[in-house]
């Protein structure tokens, strides 16, 4: 079997609502070598399935920022490395939250592109993960024209959905 020629990517997310924007990207994504990362929990299980993935560790819910939510997020830092280094994509596409964002400073810092795009759910305001993503982010996308006047060098190009 030849090497894949296609251009690698990585999209990487959260699970649940962020995870399911990332799905919707599914007609682009496929053209590409890509490797879709989330966190593993019973839900996100079946992906393996359908897609390429790899799985960090999940955050404890209904914890908030205690030290076990630093010490997973160490930890993922440590595997989104690791990941960079083995896919080291052309770019790192990210719909958000919390377990982006290791990875994308760390591709930042590798000189990979970085795209994110902000949670349709964020009509008006602002999110503390877009917030980071927005100093770094070589194209930071909205859902929502309104979201423009949050992040005044947001792209709009309509809805995921």
């Amino acid at each position: 079997m030849g090497k894949d020629k296609r251009k690698k990517i990585i999209l990487i997310c959260s699970d649940g609502g962020h995870l399911a924007q990332t799905l919707h990207l599914k007609e682009m994504f496929l053209k590409y070598n890509y490797l879709l990362v989330t966190e593993k929990t019973p839900a996100t299980a079946p992906l393996k399935e359908n897609y390429h993935t790899f799985f960090l560790a999940a955050r404890s819910k209904g914890q908030g920022r205690g030290i076990s939510f630093y010490l997973v997020a160490l930890y993922n830092a440590f595997l989104s490395f690791k990941i960079l280094l083995t896919h080291f994509p052309k770019a790192v596409i990210s719909t958000g939250s919390h377990t982006a964002i290791p990875m994308c400073f760390l591709a930042k810092v590798l000189g990979i592109k970085v795209v994110f795009i902000l949670s349709y759910a964020r009509v008006t305001s602002r999110a503390k993960s877009a917030d980071l993503m927005y100093k770094i982010a070589d194209k930071f996308i909205v859902q929502w024209p309104d979201e423009k006047l949050n992040y005044s060098k947001g792209i709009y190009l309509g809805g995921i959905y």
